[in-house]
This record gives structure tokens, C-alpha cells and sequence, in this order.
């Protein structure tokens, strides 16, 4: 892309001279992301260990840096350390590091459409300012969807709330805790978890409320992906998601509840065309006879997503 031919090699220079005349370069600056001018973010989560350097370049004095500026990573935290100005001696260097963790590739991209371009990619610019004029240079991270390997089957809701045999194989190896929802120990509470509907509450059909509707989607993800682990084995990413979503479970926090529902979503559909492991029957697919059997377990809670959703 011709706009951005300027980020590889990871450094370049544009200089602004009093009066519009251009001066010689006083400083450059050189910017890296693990070691190189460009990395992919393919497996989550994904550490950007990002490096700044400054470099005198005046051959016979000092020079001062000025302003050292990264917009975009401002907004996650990144200071130039040490901070401007500073005076940099002949032929000397001042560098500064900063570690950005992406969690998941929605993240990644997410912080990609904020360099200005749409696309997958990174491409944050660093600003080393002298008295002369500024510095340029970027790094770049490309946005890939997780590589996955499948060695485990999974499979999603559609297929655990058709298939009885199923779910009475992941309720044999004992209840499922559910964290605010409660535990199903049984069929009915197994199906009602699969079939309920998350917009309403059962038996007097009233709408859910923010709360109570986020939580019933995340107790309801977090229920297939334990029987996806009971039943095929296999390992979410992060190794502790489905901890992590239970303790969840107990907050009002409706934010993190949907990255986490989003995250074991995924899960759930990552290795959903793998066969299955040898022995396992599912039984036939028996949607009505399954949503008869189904009774949701859940109340409503009085209780307010905090701090509210958009």
C-alpha cells in the first residue's frame, strides 16, 4: 500500500525546518516490535513488546529530544521513558520500552482501525520532536485469526441442546456450576440452559433485564464449553477461560461477561468439524423432545449492570 511504504525498515525521518527549509537531522529514531519492524498476532493472547530508540545523528553536539509521542499506544498507557526533554550526547542513543498484551483478535483489530486506515494492521506512528523538526518511524502488527490445531473435537450450542445422549454423557460426570445462575445437576435444567430464551424470563415472559440477559448468554456458553471438555477434552485459550468466566458470573461487570461469552463462543467453534473420538455416540438429533424436557432455572436478580452498557 503506497501510503504506507514509509513503515518498513521500521524507521524514517521527516524534518521541518524554520521557516519551511529543510535541516539537517539532528535526530532519528528507530521503532521496533519483538525485535522487528513487523510481527503477526496469530495466537492470544499476544505481547507487543514495542522499543523506541533515539538517535543523535549531529556529528560534532548534542541534541536535545523534545517531544517523544506515540498517540495510538498513549491511550493504552505508553510514557517515553526517560521522559523530555533529554539531552542525547554524540553519537549516543536514549531507548524506551513499552509491553502491550492483546487479548483476542476482535482487540487487535479493534486498535488497528485507530492508526486511520481500515485494515489489519497496526501501524501506530512514534514522534521523536528536536528543535529542527521530528523524527518519524513505525512498527507494524498484522491482525491474523488464531491458528488452531484441532486435536479435540468441540461442538456448538445447536448441536448439545438437539442431542440428549449428549448432555446426560457431560451430566455423568456431576453438576455444572454456573456461578449467580446456579448449578444444573439434571436433564430439565441442562435443557432449559440450552433452550432458554435470553430475551425473556420463564413462566411470567417478562423481558430480562440487561444483566440477567448477559448473564444467561455467558452461563449458557460456559455450560457447552464444559461439556465440550468432559466429553471430547481438549484446552480453551486462556487455559483458565471457563474459571474465569464462573468468577465472572458473580460480578455485575455485563462488560467483561461479553468478552468472556465471546471468547468461549469461539472456543465452542473452533474444532467444530473435528470427528468425533472414537466410541462416543451422540444419540440422534431429537430437538422437540429436548425442548419439552427443558426448564429454565433462572430468576430474576433486581440487579443492574455496572457500570451499564452502552
Amino acid at each position: 500500500m503506497k501510503a504506507l511504504s514509509s513503515w518498513m525498515g521500521a524507521a524514517c525521518a521527516a524534518v521541518v525546518g524554520f521557516s519551511g527549509v529543510a535541516q539537517a537531522h539532528d535526530l532519528t529514531c528507530t521503532k521496533l516490535v519483538n525485535g522487528q519492524a513487523s510481527v503477526t498476532a496469530s495466537t492470544y493472547p499476544f505481547t507487543a513488546n514495542f522499543s523506541f530508540q533515539v538517535n543523535n545523528v549531529h556529528p560534532t553536539l548534542p541534541s536535545i529530544l523534545l517531544t517523544a509521542t506515540d498517540p495510538l499506544l498513549a491511550g493504552r498507557g505508553f510514557l517515553f521513558n526517560p521522559p523530555p526533554p533529554v539531552v542525547i550526547p554524540v553519537g549516543a542513543s536514549v531507548t524506551s520500552n513499552f509491553a502491550l498484551t492483546l487479548n483476542t483478535v476482535e482487540e487487535c483489530r479493534a486498535l488497528a482501525l485507530l492508526d486511520g486506515l481500515p485494515d489489519n494492521n497496526i501501524d501506530n506512528t512514534f514522534t521523536a520532536g528536536f528543535d529542527l523538526g521530528s523524527s518519524l518511524c513505525t512498527a507494524r502488527i498484522s491482525c491474523e485469526e488464531p491458528t488452531t490445531t484441532c486435536t479435540n473435537a468441540t461442538r456448538t450450542l445447536g448441536f448439545w441442546k438437539d442431542h440428549i445422549p449428549a448432555v446426560q454423557q457431560c451430566l455423568a460426570g456431576g453438576p455444572v456450576p454456573l456461578g449467580s445462575i446456579g448449578i444444573v445437576v439434571g436433564l430439565a435444567g441442562a435443557e432449559g440452559i440450552l433452550w432458554g430464551n435470553p430475551d425473556r424470563y420463564p413462566i411470567t415472559n417478562l423481558p430480562r433485564s440487561q444483566l440477567d440477559r448477559v448473564r444467561f448468554l455467558a452461563a449458557r456458553q460456559l455450560f457447552v464449553a464444559t461439556c465440550n471438555q468432559r466429553v471430547f477434552g481438549g484446552v480453551t485459550t486462556p487455559a483458565n477461560l471457563l474459571e474465569l468466566i464462573l468468577t465472572a458470573l458473580g460480578t455485575v461487570n455485563c462488560s467483561q461477561l461479553n468478552t468472556l461469552e465471546a471468547q468461549l463462543d469461539a472456543y465452542n467453534n473452533s474444532c467444530d468439524t473435528t470427528p468425533f473420538p472414537g466410541g462416543f455416540d451422540p444419540g440422534p438429533a431429537t430437538p422437540q423432545q429436548a425442548q419439552a424436557l427443558a426448564i429454565d432455572p433462572t430468576i430474576p436478580t433486581g440487579l443492574i449492570c455496572l457500570p451499564p452498557l452502552p
